[in-house]
This record gives C-alpha cells, structure tokens and sequence, in this order.
C-alpha cells in the first residue's frame, strides 16, 4: 500500500473552513485518511513554513476539440506559437497545468459527433483527470422536444448521448442561431422566433435546464449566451437572468448535492463591453441560480481563437481583430466553428474593459463559491499567467502596477482603479480550486482535503504567517510560479522542477438519475430519426472505451 504523509504543512482547505491550521495530512492509496492501517512504509513530507492547499481545478477550457486541431495547422508558422504555446501538444498542455498545480481539466465545447475525437486526445493527455461538455443547443432531432416543452423526452435522450459519449455534462451555445444556414442573417434577441421553428431561443435555456435538473447531473447547463464580446450579449443575458427566477421555489428540490446554480456562465468577463457590471453583479448577491467563471485575459503576444458564435467572429473580422486566415466548419444538424488567432493588447479600451471585468467580479460578488478562476484557455489567456493574474486578485498594488499602460482613455473611466478590494488566500483557494470542484458537482473527492477525497494537493513554498501577499505580491507569485509539490492520487507528479508525465488519468462522465429502460424505449425514435435524416447512424455516436480510463459520476 502507498502511505504518503505531509508534515507539518499550513493547511487550507475552504470545505472545511480549515485556514492555515498547522496539521499533518495523511494519504494511503491515493485517498486522504485519517489514519493509516499500518505505519509501515510510509513516506513523509516535511511541510513546515508551507502551504498545503488542493489541487487546482479547471472548470473551462478548450484542450481536447476538433477546433483545436485546426489551431495547430494555422499555428504551425507562427513563431509565438511555437514557442510561447509550444503547438499547444498534449504533452505541453499536461505539462503546464501540472506546473501550475491543475490535475482536473474539462473542456467546454464539444460536438456529439466530433466526441470520438475529444476521446482519443484526452485519453492520450497525460496524468490529468478530465471530462467534456456536449454542444447539444442545436441539435435538429430535438426540435419537438424544445418546441413542444417535452422535458422529460428530451432528458431520456440527453442521459443516452452522454452515456454513448462519455461526456460530464451540456453546453448550450447559441441555440438554433444555426437558422443562419437558411437565411443569412441572425436574430438580435434570445426572445426573437425563428422562421424555422415554433420556439425562441430562450425557450431552449428553460427546457434544456429543466431536463439537467430532472436528470440531477453533477454539473449544470453551461451556457454561452448569444452576443459575447458585444452589446447584445448583455441584453441577452439579462433577458436569461430574469427568465431564470421562476427557477427560484424549484432550487433546492431539484439540484442535485454540492452545487446550488442551475446555469453556469463561461467567461462572465465578456458581457460588458462598457465596464458595467453591477447588473451581472447583483443577480449573482442576490440568488443561487448561476454561477460563473471569470475569463480573465492575460495580454500574451497572440492567442489561439476557438469558438462557435458566429456573431463574434463576424465583429472580429469587420474590425480586423483576427491575425491569421479563419478555418470555418460546420457540423451536420449540431452547429458550426470557428478557429483562427487573435491579439489582445492593453492599447485596445475594449481589451482593457473585458480585463476589467473579470476583476471587478472575483472583487464584488460576496460569495465566492458562486466565482470559478478561469482564462478561457487558450482562448483568453495561457494558464502560465496564472501566477500573475492571481496578484491582481490579491494585490491592489499589483493591478495598479500592470495598468499603468493601458490604454488612456480606459484608465480614465476606469473602476478598478478606486476599488480598495482585494481577495485573502482562503478565498483565492475558494475560487480555484472548491469553487470549480462545487459547481462541477465533484466536491466530494476534488477541490477538497476531506477524508476520503482524491489526494490531489499542492505544496507551496510559502510561509503566509510571515507573508503579507497583498504588499508582498511578488513573493506570492513566485510561490505559485514554484509550487514545490504537485501531487495526484497520492502520487508525486511534481517535485520542484521534476514533472512526471508517465501516468494517465480517468475520463470523468455521467449519464444521470434514470431509468434506464425506459430510456432504451424513448431512444427508438430518435435512433430512427438519425436513419433518416442524418448521414450516419446514431449508434455511430458510440465510443467504445475501456473501464480503466473511465469515472463516472
């Protein structure tokens, strides 16, 4: 049996609202304990003056898609891309949120049919546990069930084609904007019909919200909502905020343990263009139904563009914004993407305004197990400018020192600048690491040093008894740029500048509380639809994967 104990370490563990208790942890057989079945051969680790917190978890990211791909070949004569983002290989990718203390991805944008793919990357990433969302707003052969508000239909199908997947969850992403195809042209407003079809695009939030909730998956409905980037994207997300409040009485019955929301919001950061959001801000204070991860950007020389919202790619193109040709493909009756390279730059106000955003949320939203630290990677930010981004969170001295170029007239109008907030280390814990594992549903073994959780941990070489990290914020970054120990299922994946890439992880997918016979029933139209209309079988949805690689939910 492995027996790994931590000595002595400053521990932080927010689900127990533990705060830099000086305490021994104990690890056998990949687990947290509270004592071992023998003391013999037992390593130990001597933690004094350290930090010992959970491992970081990623709750949005684009590490294992078809886009991805794409990226690499457009990427293939671009210096930075070849060296800042080493062709975002499966190797550097493992290896980079290792150092930076992830073990636990999820990539949020994953076509049904293109799964197959996301499978085989992901099995072949090293060490990291991981999982995916499907794109299922534009499914075709769901028309009926989200015309005629066919909830429990439209769960049956939803927990089969998770389980012929092997995916975590659903995404939403511009429901049925897809009518393009036909029309040329796209609806404003989430509450604009189609020509097409008898339902609204937000009809298709309430029901595929619904059918999550009636299947209890670990994860809520994830939802892009149409217009990020730009101004509709804030009407159309007000629009939702309002609509999801007849959720309310419903909540607690129907979520299922470890998470409160209904609906998680990616890149919340996105959906001001102006720097406003106390909107956003209140509803969040206000009610438990979504939660949201931040999207901060990190200025790096170029950034990888991954994405399905025809809307942003449109303004992006219009405005010269993308660096490299644009590879466009769509997926039969599932949607459409989008891969290309874009530059975010501190001279540009809207850039500067969406950095903003993200910060004045992680600031002023009072709960935060309701904020997920992400950088929309790679889309956003590399996960390398983590140590960074933490000091603007923490320090109001070291985001007063990195705005000092920014753009002019953004610094003028900024809010930023006054606010005297600032997060302490337990809530930077909170936010990257029991906030991610909550809102994904996984508390009970991620995010957490609980007895019986995966021992997954960091060791950072700090002492914050003798550390102030809002004055000394260079200090904290280095400690997070350093983490001494990365550790994974009780085994040591980082040790200093060692980093072990031998071992695989597990795929983590769910398939929901249902009958399962009866589900087999329900699957028999829409097998035949697939025969129909489609130019492959359902079944040919199937991966077929060996149990080793797999944990469900």
């Amino acid at each position: 049996m492995n027996k790994l104990t931590i000595k002595n370490g400053n521990i932080y563990d927010p689900l127990n609202n533990i705060k830099g208790e000086q305490k021994d942890l104990l690890i056998e057989d990949g687990k947290i304990v509270s004592e071992f079945s023998s003391q013999e051969n037992v390593k130990e680790i001597d933690a004094t003056g350290k930090t010992v917190v959970p491992s970081a978890i990623e709750i949005h990211s684009h590490i294992a898609s078809q886009q991805l791909n794409w990226i690499r070949l457009i990427g293939s004569n671009k210096k930075s891309f070849r060296t800042v983002w080493e062709r975002l290989t499966l190797q550097s990718i493992a290896r980079n949120y290792i150092s930076n203390g992830y073990t636990f991805l999820l990539d949020a944008n994953v076509y049904p049919s293109l799964a197959r793919q996301t499978i085989l990357d992901l099995i072949a990433l090293p060490v990291l546990d991981k999982g995916f969302l499907l794109n299922a707003g534009n499914l075709w052969p769901l028309e009926g069930e989200f015309e005629k508000s066919k909830v429990e239909s439209l769960a049956y199908f939803l927990s089969d084609l998770l389980s012929s997947t092997k995916a975590f969850g659903i995404k939403i992403y511009n429901p049925f904007e897809s009518e393009n195809w036909n029309f040329k042209e796209m609806r404003n407003s989430i509450n604009q019909g189609g020509k097409l079809y008898n339902f609204k695009s937000i009809d298709i939030y309430n029901i595929l919200v619904e059918a999550v909730e009636y299947l209890q998956l670990p994860h809520s409905v994830q939802a892009h909502i149409e217009g990020y980037e730009l101004e509709t994207g804030r009407v159309n997300l007000k629009l939702l905020m309002e609509e999801l409040k007849e959720f309310q009485s419903g909540t607690e019955k129907i979520s299922p343990n470890h998470r409160n929301q209904i609906l998680h919001l990616p890149h919340a950061s996105s959906y001001s263009q102006d720097g406003t959001n106390k909107d956003l801000i209140d509803y969040v204070n206000e009610n438990d139904l979504i939660d949201l991860d931040l999207g901060i950007i990190g200025f790096e020389e170029l950034n990888p563009l991954i994405t399905s919202d025809r809307r942003l790619m449109n303004h992006l193109v219009d405005n010269n914004q993308i660096v490299s040709p644009i590879i466009k493909n769509s997926v039969e009756f599932e949607g459409d993407f989008f891969s290309g390279f874009r530059k975010f730059e501190k001279s540009n106000p809207q850039h500067c305004n969406l950095w903003e955003n993200a910060i004045e949320l992680a600031l002023e939203i009072q709960d935060k197990w309701k904020v997920q630290l992400s950088v929309n990677f790679p889309h956003y930010a590399h996960i390398n400018s983590i140590p960074e981004i933490a000091t603007w969170l923490i320090s109001k001295k070291a985001r007063i020192k990195f705005m000092n170029d920014m753009n002019s007239g953004f610094l003028k109008d900024s809010n930023i600048q006054s606010n005297d907030k600032e997060l302490d280390f337990n809530e930077y814990v909170i936010i990257s690491r029991a906030s991610p594992a909550k809102s994904l549903g996984v508390l009970e073994f991620k995010g957490t040093l609980s007895e019986g959780a995966d021992a997954d941990v960091n060791i950072l070489d700090i002492d914050l008894t003798e550390t102030d990290i809002s004055k000394d914020y260079e200090r904290f970054k280095e400690a997070l740029e350093n983490i001494e120990y990365v550790i994974k299922g009780g085994k040591i994946i980082k040790k200093q500048q060692k980093i072990d890439l031998q071992g695989k992880g597990k795929i983590f997918w769910t398939e929901g509380k249902i009958n399962s016979e009866e589900r087999e029933k329900a699957m028999k139209s829409k097998r035949e639809f697939y025969q129909k209309y489609y130019s492959y079988f359902y079944d040919n949805l199937k991966n077929e994967i060996n149990e080793k690689n797999l944990k469900k939910v």
